[in-house]
């Protein structure tokens, strides 16, 4: 009973974070380009095979998978393996809410490096490798043997 009305809440908040989230979004105007995107990825290159990264040419970046190039997919995903762990007891409450925490703490992180409407390359970078390990955490703490 109480595991049920924790993962109610815990999906709760979750939509509402995401409510907050796109109404923010919406409201700074990023509904015309990909906010997760460095500007520069978006617009034609300056030069054959480059592209301008505030003020300074660099070879093209690009993530390394597209389908993990949408940073808000990857934490949407490792929200819904929290909530999976915790559904069939794999997580505890006090790790999933460790798990949660730093998922919040990467969206903070997010929302900080958009906070001047674009997102430079060592700032995808550095959430990218907020995202990955946060992914490992998750699949440590999954698969620990530390059953509710």
């Amino acid at each position: 009973m109480k595991t049920t009305n924790l993962v109610k809440k815990l999906g709760l908040i979750t939509l509402a974070g995401l409510a907050l989230t796109a109404a923010s979004a919406q409201a700074h105007g990023w509904g015309g380009h990909n906010p997760i995107l460095p500007v520069a990825v978006q617009t034609a290159p300056h030069h054959e095979g480059q592209r301008d990264f505030g003020g300074r040419f660099e070879h093209d970046f690009s993530p390394r998978n597209d389908h993990y190039a949408n940073i808000d997919l990857r934490r949407q995903q490792q929200m819904d393996r929290i909530r999976k762990g915790m559904a069939s007891s794999q997580l505890s409450r006090h790790e999933a809410r460790d798990l949660v925490r730093e998922q919040w703490e990467i969206e903070n992180a997010q929302r900080r490096y958009l906070a001047d409407g674009r997102l430079s390359r060592d700032e995808w970078i550095s959430l990218d490798r907020m995202l990955d390990q946060a992914a490992t955490n998750i699949h440590a703490e999954k698969h620990d043997r530390n059953w509710r």
